[in-house]
């Protein structure tokens, strides 16, 4: 049974058109970011081509919580002011929540909580790695974002057994990633390594999706892996929306001995994670996304 279901959604997660393509803007956005020589007109004028993405950028530079004086017109004066890195993450994060956009399966599992916590563990990622100085903060404020697409997958492919999980999960108090191992014979992690694997994501961004519960000590991008396994426990400890459990694991040994957590100022590291949700939450708010 187990693996027959397994087999099922492998196979068919290879027909899932609306989740193995990225939208075109976005892939020529994320190209062009990677690109040192592109310009915010060059940036502007591409983000301008998807109107919905266009008016998000508009939204968060003239919100509140910026401040800026005036009221700022231009897409491309919007990402001079914002940044190329917050740029980034509005494209990257309006995609992925797009993507995320989906009936609720019932009141155990809402949709809203769910792309909450993504971006939770985007946010805290993103914080953790400033923290111990990892040098790549944006490839963290990613990784923590997808870090649980594989339930997306699970729940548009298989919703019954999906539920019967939830379910699960919810009456044995247990986590959700040992509730599917034990029903299903396929988990989140799995699924969603396979998908980031189709969208041809960078190889550490791919392990930390592929492990992010059970992060080793020894394997190449482990960092990576312990920074987005600790993302996803301090969003959980914070209550900042809801994976499918209310569970909160303790910090893998091998993740914190990575990451030298004794050695952080974990409360200062909480006060950042909380200032930076309120800008993410703001976004969540503009996208339409709450």
């Amino acid at each position: 049974m187990q693996k027959s279901l397994s087999n099922d959604i492998r196979v068919r997660l290879q027909s899932m058109n609306n989740l193995q393509t990225q939208p075109a803007v976005i892939a020529k956005i994320t190209q062009m970011l990677q690109n040192p020589a592109t310009n915010a007109d060059e940036l502007g004028q591409a983000i301008r081509t998807d109107q919905v993405l266009a008016s998000t950028v508009l939204k968060l530079v003239n919100s509140p919580f910026y401040g800026f004086p005036g009221k700022i017109g231009s897409v491309s004066h919007a990402v001079v002011l914002l940044g190329f890195s917050t740029v980034k993450n509005i494209v990257l994060t309006a995609s992925v929540l797009e993507i995320f956009k989906m009936d609720a399966g019932s009141a155990k599992f809402e949709a809203q909580e769910f792309r909450k916590h993504s971006l939770a563990c985007a946010v805290s990622a993103q914080c953790l790695a400033q923290a111990i100085g990892y040098g790549n903060k944006d490839e963290c404020f990613v990784a923590g974002l997808v870090h649980d697409i594989g339930k997306l997958i699970l729940f548009q492919l298989a919703p019954e057994d999906f539920m019967r999980v939830v379910d699960f999960a919810d009456k044995t108090k247990s986590l959700f990633y040992d509730a599917e191992c034990k029903l299903l014979g396929i988990n989140h992690q799995e699924a969603g390594g396979m998908l980031v694997e189709q969208w041809r994501l960078p190889p550490d961004i791919l392990r930390a999706v592929s492990s992010h519960h059970n992060p080793t000590a020894d394997s190449s991008g482990s960092q990576l892996t312990a920074i987005v396994h600790c993302a996803d426990i301090f969003a959980r400890a914070m209550g900042y929306g809801s994976g499918g459990d209310n569970k909160v694991p303790i910090i893998n040994d091998n993740a914190w001995n990575s990451l030298k957590l004794d050695s952080v100022d974990l409360v200062r590291l909480f006060d950042n994670i909380d200032k930076e949700w309120q800008k993410a939450n703001s976004y969540f708010q503009l996208a339409g996304a709450a």
